[in-house]
């Protein structure tokens, strides 16, 4: 047992301790796809509370955008399928409406479920 208190800053791979730049993280190392910067474009072209961009926990990159318009939504959906996106929407109780905007990625995880 060591009697000398440990303190979690101290470890060589903390990001902050290294000052690393962002650039330099993993998730900077590739470039967004064109698909999913268009449908960024056009979400941006509308009345939207907010936009992310992610892996989901299968590989899969999404684009999730929420609006409090219905309309929006319609409108978002016909532009991700033109991009040829799957798309799910979803209202929750607040009558926050979302989108996900997803571009399979087969490549990604080798456990991933067959379709």
């Amino acid at each position: 047992m060591n009697d000398n208190p440990s303190d979690e800053t101290e470890h060589s791979e903390d990001l902050w301790t290294e000052r690393k730049a962002a650039s330099s993280l993993t998730s900077s190392e590739h470039d967004m796809s064109d698909q999913r910067k268009e449908i960024i474009r056009q979400a941006l072209k509308f009345n939207i509370v907010d936009i992310r961009s992610y892996t989901g926990y299968k590989g899969d990159l999404l684009v999730e955008i929420t609006t409090m318009e219905p309309d929006v939504i319609i409108s978002l959906k016909k532009a991700a399928e033109a991009l040829e996106f799957e798309t799910v929407i979803q209202k929750d109780i607040i009558s926050l409406y979302k989108i996900f905007c997803i571009s399979p990625s087969f490549n990604i995880y080798d456990l991933k479920d067959d379709l």
